[in-house]
């Protein structure tokens, strides 16, 4: 399975949180970049690693100019519907960002804020350089800094089973991405906020989302399913759902492309 599949097949669960509507972490973000000044009126914005294109319909509702791009064919099938209704500019463009030469077409003219928020299409100095040669004001990166899900990962060592996502080294990562900037010959700004969140499902959709994020071994996948789901089932509450409730912290990590070190 490549890149573009991996991520294919998780729309779905980005599509499920889409649906959940402006959260208070979304919010918090929009107003950041706003009282920055990085969202000048009419502000054209790329969305680097879109997903679903979230982000993209918070902006298209403040004015902006969106682009977004990612490496899933089905992440921008959902992003088209989602920003359908919106009358501003927008566009879309398939590519896998380590490949783009950041000549094409959909990038002309540059944008006012580039952004890409928890994904890896950023992911070192040479794709920062890319991410800010397409900017004429400000970057921004978010990254998870600690992430915690007690409820998934009681239920993944019931049935024995591991999440196949590396989460451990969250730290390291945001590191790596800070170094990243200034090797770029930018000065970073960093600064943590929380992020927490609890998604409340059914045990038949609690089996469903380890089955489509976790379990990549197709001979196993539907074994480690219905272990889930009969595990699920038990530790539901009296409501017959489960409460996965996520803790992380998150690190925005952003830098003006005006002024190079």
């Amino acid at each position: 399975m490549n890149e573009a599949e991996k991520w294919d097949r998780v729309a779905g669960n980005y599509q499920d949180v889409f649906l959940l509507g402006l959260n208070e972490y979304n919010f918090s973000l929009l107003c950041f970049w706003k009282e920055n000044g990085m969202l000048p009126p009419g502000a054209r914005v790329l969305d680097i690693g879109c997903g679903v294109g979230k982000y993209g319909t918070y902006l298209a509702e403040l004015g902006c100019d969106v682009t977004l791009t990612d490496i899933s064919g089905e992440m921008l099938r959902r992003a088209v519907e989602n920003m359908a209704r919106y009358r501003t500019p927008w566009a879309v463009y398939c590519c896998d960002f380590d490949e783009a030469t950041g000549k094409e077409p959909v990038f002309a003219g540059g944008f006012d804020l580039v952004i890409s928020t928890m994904s890896p299409a950023v992911h070192d100095a040479a794709t920062v350089r890319k991410m800010s040669a397409l900017s004429r004001g400000w970057c921004f990166l978010a990254r998870f800094r600690s992430w915690e899900q007690p409820f998934r990962d009681k239920l993944m060592r019931e049935i024995g089973a591991a999440p196949l996502r590396d989460l451990t080294d969250l730290e390291g990562d945001v590191s790596s991405m800070i170094r990243a900037v200034g090797e770029a010959g930018y000065a970073p700004l960093v600064r943590t906020v929380d992020y927490c969140w609890a998604d409340r499902r059914t045990p038949e959709q609690m089996a469903d989302y380890l089955r489509r994020r976790y379990f990549e071994d197709e001979a196993e996948a539907e074994r480690l399913r219905d272990a889930a789901l009969e595990t699920a089932r038990r530790l539901c509450g009296p409501d017959g759902r489960v409460d996965d409730a996520v803790n992380t912290r998150v690190a925005w990590i952003y830098w003006n492309t005006e002024g190079k070190t």
